[in-house]
């Protein structure tokens, strides 16, 4: 088990504000840190919940590649204005105002932007991942962000499910990115929160067969419930590519278009290699905590596979998602499995390190204001 949350008090003294930190792997403490007041163009936010990413797990437990504690998480977060910068209003924005977050933070000047693809900005920062003393975590009682990326969302859309729309904005981009097409058929490597986002937006884009492939059964269960047409139970399956060769009316001559790789693990990978028609398209969105030392490269030769990374979104992906969540085109209740207190943080990341089978979206709860 990790180390428990620091007892902290309910309340913070006037200018104080709550703040979960991550000083060490496998340690979380709630802090009491100043207020910070929104600069020009920024907005002050108070936080209402904020979603525990697989990111903050990997940082939480020492094995994130870009994240090093101490670390200050929470990037998934949705709250009410309550401050604004001098020229923040030039954004549409006012006090008051529900809003959620694009939490990617680029130069601007650099190659990639200039270019459009300020996604993966050369110099690009994350909230709560890359932090600057102004863009601490979310999962504290308030957070200043630049007012440019923050995202107004509907005055009756539910603070918890806008707090979903972080994770997946990064499926919807990720099957914006695989060209998928109509009819296509989809096998999706991993069952947690992206995904289960991955899932839901591979079949609004329309694909006719959707296999998703975990070692946890409970979360297979939810992605039947999400549109999965076929689940592979990885407990009991010796991998896909067995089960594909036992079951080939599945994919029929055509086979894998599209793999999605969500886990972050060799073994997943060379998996998504195995499977995938020749020609086919394997996306990789796992965060791999340890390098891939064997690799079936010649493979993506002799296939021509087109391997893609996703990062990430765009502000057009964030939009689209707040708007799919608020017209329930995807179904955000089925994966928030826990939600927990601010101060009782920890248990947060316990259930997701220790009891991955029973957890999926775990939401930390600040203020909870709908």
């Amino acid at each position: 088990m990790g180390k428990k949350t620091a007892e902290a008090p309910s309340g913070t003294a006037s200018g104080m504000m709550r703040q979960l930190q991550v000083p060490e792997p496998y340690k979380v403490v709630i802090g009491s840190i100043p207020e910070i007041e929104p600069a020009e163009n920024e907005v002050q936010v108070d936080i209402a919940f904020c979603g525990i990413c697989g990111s903050d797990v990997h940082a939480y437990k020492g094995k994130h590649p870009f994240v090093p504690t101490p670390a200050y998480p929470g990037h998934e977060g949705s709250g009410i204005i309550s401050k604004l910068g001098k020229g923040a209003e030039k954004f549409g924005l006012k006090v008051g105002d529900k809003v959620t977050f694009e939490p990617n933070l680029n130069c601007g000047t650099c190659y990639n932007c200039r270019k459009g693809l300020y996604n993966i900005c050369l110099n690009l920062k994350v909230m709560g991942c890359q932090m600057t003393e102004r863009t601490k975590g979310m999962m504290a009682d308030k957070f200043v962000a630049p007012a440019n990326k923050v995202v107004k969302i509907p005055k009756d859309m539910s603070m918890k499910k806008a707090a979903l729309t972080e994770p997946l904005a990064v499926g919807m981009h990720a099957v914006r990115r695989s060209g998928i097409k109509v009819g296509d058929h989809v096998v999706i490597l991993g069952a947690g929160t992206i995904g289960l986002s991955c899932l839901q937006f591979a079949k609004l884009a329309g694909a006719n067969v959707l296999i998703s492939a975990d070692f946890l059964p409970n979360r297979l269960e939810i992605a039947k419930k999400l549109g999965a047409t076929h689940t592979v139970d990885l407990s009991k399956e010796k991998s896909v590519a067995d089960y594909l060769a036992k079951n080939p009316q599945i994919m029929g001559e055509e086979g894998v278009d599209i793999a999605f790789e969500c886990v972050g693990v060799e073994g997943s990978m060379n998996e998504c290699i195995k499977i995938t028609r020749k020609g086919g398209t394997i996306m990789v969105l796992g965060v791999f905590g340890d390098e891939v030392n064997h690799f079936n490269a010649a493979w993506v030769q002799d296939r021509e596979f087109n391997i893609m990374g996703s990062l990430m979104y765009t502000w057009r992906d964030v939009t689209d998602t707040v708007d799919a969540i608020y017209k329930n085109k995807v179904n955000v209740d089925a994966m928030i499995t826990n939600i927990v207190d601010l101060n009782d943080g920890a248990k947060g990341f316990e259930m997701l390190d220790k009891d991955a089978k029973n957890s999926i979206k775990v939401l930390v709860k600040v203020s909870g204001k709908e």
